[in-house]
């Protein structure tokens, strides 16, 4: 999917089957990553039956208090571990090993520190009744510390079926444990105990499935720690970017903390919807990590060149579509899910459609960075990115609202996307090829003008028109020469097991 040659740079033919791999491997995550979410629905919309309101907001609560430090942990981790997996696939076991040793202390310190400092995040939170959901939801930070070291493993192996496998098993799992021992009445602690329960057991198959091997890597934990250490805080610096926008409409939108609060949830239904488009290329990154680690470790300049400019031209290729019709069609999208109090989200949607494509641009960017072993430069980009993205929405936020936030969030964006490219052009030379660029902004430029010729108003009528819209994007990609012959055989290369 990611490794296609282009005119300025050709990898060597055996990357035809890497390509076939990898795209598989992209295939198999994002199914993946599709279950995750339609599962995470099935148990949102199953407790809101099973629970009262007010157990079902303490339990969303809890759960999303403990997944801004799980999404540190987990992204810090697997990274760590599949960057020198890749580079050194003899010695895995080694790394595996060493690796989970440094999770005693990484993960044990985490999950401590949650523990003992529930008392206090509940009263920060004004309810004392969190501290023992909130210590129940520490073992699911344990769980993840080792789980994440195993998909790390197995993603630096390019063993992206059983990597996706696990996360299908977990979200089948969660998805069983949370709805029966909620069923079964044991209310919130049910629920998240039944999420600790799920985390635990894919951490056991986990165990088994990579059970084996031998060999004696020279890394030992101190080197894993170090570069862990600056995964770990461009995670937390890059949760921080995609939130920082939402604090400061609840701080500084309105004097009126009800009026704040609604402005915070309108603009939340905006960027739900906006962030579609990155979540349908995070899949990318999950592949082009380790082939990226592979081919900076091996010093080949004219592969790394390749894989960088192809996963970056099929990233915005398919950004595009979703950015444009999100921004084009802002308040029929949000009138086809929401409430039709929301619609006062469409104007701050149809900017951040495209900041969210270039935080998607910007999160493949650092990903490759990182890879590449310079965790520092993705670090300080993404610091930059925030200073001037809070800085933006506390000078835009109070004059101009909601619109305001979008617009600040997307010019910062923009900026750490230039940072980032600016890098990866300064090290290796590679981009997109200025003719795609054209061609693809061309394509999307021909959408966003046919929307205006459709005044849809059902809603069966309004998901026509987008796919209609989709086709003819499709189409303009043809017509312009994007998109051909050697597109197709590559998707049939993918599609054909080797």
């Amino acid at each position: 999917m990611s490794s296609l040659a282009t005119e300025e740079s050709k990898p060597p033919a055996s990357t035809d089957n890497v390509a076939a791999v990898a795209g598989r491997g992209a295939i198999y995550i994002t199914i993946a990553k599709l279950w995750f979410i339609v599962s995470g629905y099935g148990i949102g919309v199953t407790l809101t039956y099973l629970l009262s309101a007010e157990d079902y907001g303490i339990y969303r609560i809890v759960i999303n208090t403990v997944s801004i430090i799980n999404a540190v942990i987990v992204t810090g981790t697997y990274q760590t571990v599949s960057k020198y997996v890749s580079q050194d696939p003899e010695n895995a076991a080694s790394i595996k090993s060493q690796a989970l040793k440094l999770q005693v202390f990484v993960g044990g310190v985490a999950t401590l520190g949650f523990f003992l400092l529930a008392p206090v995040t509940a009263s920060l939170l004004n309810d004392g009744r969190l501290t023992i959901y909130l210590r129940i939801a520490a073992l699911i930070t344990l769980s993840y510390s080792f789980y994440s070291v195993y998909t790390g493993y197995f993603n630096g192996k390019r063993a992206f079926g059983i990597q996706a496998g696990l996360d299908i098993a977990y979200s089948t799992l969660k998805l069983g444990f949370i709805v029966l021992l909620a069923w079964l009445g044991f209310g919130v602690k049910g629920s998240v105990g039944g999420f600790a329960i799920a985390a635990a057991c894919v951490l056991g198959i986990s165990v088994l499935l990579a059970r084996g091997g031998n060999g004696q890597s020279s890394k030992q934990p101190v080197q894993l720690f170090k570069f862990q250490s600056y995964v770990l805080l461009f995670t937390f610096v890059l949760t921080l970017l995609q939130r920082v926008d939402l604090i400061l409409i609840k701080a500084l939108s309105s004097a009126d903390a009800t009026k704040a609060s609604e402005n915070a949830g309108f603009y939340s239904a905006s960027a739900d919807v906006a962030n579609i488009t990155y979540q349908i290329i995070a899949s990318v990154t999950f592949v082009i990590f380790p082939l990226i680690s592979q081919s900076t470790f091996s010093d080949d300049r004219s592969r790394t060149r390749g894989y960088i400019a192809n996963t970056l031209r099929y990233t915005l290729m398919i950004m595009a579509l979703t950015a444009t019709l999100f921004s084009a069609e802002a308040a029929r999208v949000l009138g086809i899910i929401y409430k039709e109090a929301y619609q006062a989200g469409a104007p701050s949607l149809r900017v951040l459609a495209i900041g969210i494509l270039f935080f998607g641009l910007l999160f493949v960017l650092t990903t490759i960075i990182t890879a590449s072993g310079q965790p520092r430069i993705s670090l300080t980009i993404a610091a930059i990115t925030l200073i001037v993205s809070a800085a933006l929405n506390a000078l835009l936020i109070p004059g101009y609202g909601l619109p305001g936030a979008a617009l600040a969030t997307s010019v910062a964006m923009f900026l750490g996307t230039l940072l980032a490219v600016g890098y990866l052009w300064k090290r290796f030379g590679a981009f997109v090829s200025m003719l795609s660029i054209v061609r693809i902004v061309a394509s999307a430029a021909a959408v966003y003008g046919a929307s205006f010729i459709f005044s849809p108003k059902s809603k069966v009528m309004i998901i026509a028109e987008l796919a209609m819209l989709s086709i003819a994007y499709l189409v303009a990609l043809v017509v312009s020469g994007e998109f051909g012959r050697a597109e197709l055989r590559l998707i049939s290369k993918v599609l054909k097991r080797s």
